[in-house]
């Protein structure tokens, strides 16, 4: 004997499978979007202010800051002296040979010992979030849809006049400075991601800071950051400082 069933009997039974997969599902995306919290990752030109825009960002969030702090991870990983890292530091890999050869306690630590150490070291921060990177090609180890990546960058003129400003050098000696740091941090990324770091396609958010104060970045970063993980920070409104004051208007 054949079963009659109402055909609307059979469409609220449908709907009823369909709200229940639609509700499932979308508390799968919640528990999934809470496994991962976003890293920002700084990709800076020397005396550009990234650091600085960086740091603003982390405090701003409440995110831990990485830039020197790398160092000492990799330093504690590799089991060598923080010295032989810091010279090493977003160098290319001629320059860390060329500098290792010299240095009999750093003949140890090549090239490759440096940037495994360093990957192992960033792929960490990446993998538990709330961070702020700061260079170390972080931009190209993690996943794009775990991290921010932000440039920034400034007119030559004007990076000359920060860093002489804040380091006493003459701006002669600040442009030679600038333009070798500029080199090996461009050589590093070509060599270790076969990328150019100048490239926007890169990042999700490029800054010149020749036309916006460091705040006013730090703010737009944030804001950023806030509007595309907002499932996953759901905290303070975007605009609003820790202090719970809205940020004074940049000329």
């Amino acid at each position: 004997m054949t079963e009659m069933y109402d055909s609307s009997e059979i469409a609220h039974m449908v709907e009823r499978q369909w709200k229940k997969w639609l509700l499932l599902t979308e508390q799968r995306a919640r528990e999934e979007s809470r496994q991962f919290a976003p890293t920002i990752t700084v990709s800076r030109e020397r005396g550009s202010g990234g650091s600085s825009i960086g740091k603003l960002v982390a405090e701003r969030l409440g995110f831990v800051l990485f830039d020197s702090e790398i160092v000492d991870h990799v330093a504690r990983s590799a089991a060598v002296d923080r010295l032989v890292v810091t010279h090493l530091d977003e160098r290319s890999q001629h320059s860390i040979k060329s500098w290792s050869d010299r240095v009999s306690h750093a003949k140890n630590f090549s090239p490759q010992s440096y940037m495994a150490h360093l990957v192992k070291t960033i792929l960490t921060i990446g993998e538990k979030g709330q961070a702020v990177i700061i260079g170390r090609g972080a931009h190209l180890l993690l996943p794009v849809e775990r991290c921010f990546r932000v440039r920034v960058i400034a007119p030559p003129e004007i990076r000359i006049q920060r860093l002489a400003a804040g380091s006493g050098m003459e701006p002669s000696e600040a442009e030679a400075v600038i333009a070798e740091t500029d080199k090996h941090r461009a050589e590093f990324i070509r060599e270790n991601f076969q990328q150019i770091d100048a490239n926007p396609l890169l990042y999700d958010l490029v800054i010149n800071t020749g036309r916006i104060e460091l705040e006013t970045a730090a703010e737009l970063v944030g804001r950023a950051v806030e509007a595309k993980y907002r499932k996953v920070l759901p905290g303070q409104p975007a605009g609003i400082h820790p202090s719970g004051s809205a940020p004074a208007a940049q000329p």
